[in-house]
């Protein structure tokens, strides 16, 4: 039995992105331990069988002796624990538990879903970050990247070896869970946008589309937002903007993240228009799974999932304004089209079974 010690920045990205996982790291009789932020998951991971840590990392980490401390607080944890094998996940655990396991020779995997905002940072912190990224991977065992543009960034700056890192994808996606459904289109067109509400997810390029469609479209389509608000976000959008255009667009926006599923089934098309430096977008990936077609940008990680032309409409983020464009050509689109489109999602979703990315794992955890 080996003790396998998760570090994540919160219990519902390990729950919702990483519970079959954990499940199996159980089974195989692996005392399975985490540290993470503390949420309504928690209690669903330690029914599992997981033993927990309660642990809060700032987002941004603008001073310095907070995160000296944080620093610190991870060192006596991890030290307490003492793990066979670490998994890191996100890119802050990524460089303190790296960093801390460089120190106490533990044998460690870093899966980094993304970088996204991780480095707009002035030139003095960028430079600090990505020495303290240099230091601290110096001897990891192994790193998965779900994004092609993060892997060759960390190539580029020497962060890592050729050696040490895998191109993988993503968390995967449980295709019992997400199971394909016929895409039923009936008086209106429903279009969904399920992201954060934050503005580098393009959602008020999306709510200034709606309000810029002409009347006639609007007549054949319905949209709605699934999503959360986060206030310690700068890139948040304040609830009362969001309120207004969704009032003046006629768009419906539910503030749940908790049946996404659901969601997604009552839908006919997903959007995205995310201008944010997407790994591999957890929203598009259950998407295809249903079987829905998908509208998004350009992005590296978006356009793993979403194929131009074939499950989806793509457009650059350099031309925001062609998001209404991609909107009108789905309506136009005719029904067997969007049918085709629905299955080719599916097809596309079965190569990022979770099966195959959870064995990646175990065969690490059974590696000598």
């Amino acid at each position: 039995m080996k003790k396998i010690l998760l570090f994540s920045n919160t219990s519902w990205s390990l729950y919702n992105f990483r519970k079959n996982l954990i499940i199996e790291l159980v089974k195989s009789k692996n005392e399975v331990v985490i540290i993470s932020k503390q949420d309504y998951t928690t209690t669903k991971l330690k029914k599992i069988g997981c033993k927990f840590y309660n642990l809060s990392l700032e987002r941004r980490g603008d001073n310095i002796l907070n995160e000296l401390l944080s620093l610190y607080k991870v060192y006596k944890l991890i030290k307490l624990i003492k793990p066979n094998i670490l998994f890191n996940f996100t890119i802050k655990p990524i460089v303190y538990g790296s960093f801390i396991s460089r120190i106490l020779e533990i044998k460690t995997l870093n899966t980094l879903d993304g970088l996204g905002a991780s480095l707009k940072l002035n030139f003095i912190k960028k430079i600090i970050l990505l020495n303290f990224l240099r230091v601290s991977q110096k001897k990891v065992s192994k790193f998965f990247f779900v994004n092609l543009h993060d892997k060759n960034f960390f190539l580029q700056k020497k962060i890592l070896e050729k050696k040490n890192i895998k191109l993988i994808n993503g968390t995967g996606i449980d295709l019992d869970f997400f199971k394909f459904k016929k895409n039923s289109i009936k008086n209106k067109i429903k279009f969904l946008l399920i992201s954060r509400l934050i503005f580098s997810k393009g959602v008020m390029n999306y709510l200034n589309a709606i309000l810029k469609l002409p009347d006639k479209y609007k007549k054949v389509s319905s949209f709605s937002i699934v999503g959360l608000t986060d206030k310690n976000l700068k890139d948040s959008i304040p609830k009362k903007i969001l309120e207004s255009y969704a009032k003046k667009s006629n768009t419906k926006i539910k503030y749940d993240l908790k049946n996404i599923k659901s969601s997604i089934y009552n839908s006919n098309c997903i959007v995205l228009p995310t201008y944010y430096n997407e790994g591999l977008p957890r929203t598009l990936l259950e998407a295809a799974s249903i079987g829905r077609p998908i509208i998004t940008t350009n992005i590296s990680g978006c356009k793993r999932i979403a194929k131009n032309n074939k499950n989806a409409f793509i457009y650059s983020i350099k031309k925001p304004d062609h998001l209404k464009k991609q909107i009108i050509n789905f309506i136009f689109l005719k029904n067997n089209k969007k049918i085709e489109m629905s299955r080719k999602s599916r097809e596309i979703a079965k190569k990022f079974d979770e099966k195959k990315i959870i064995t990646l794992y175990i065969n690490f955890v059974n590696e000598r």
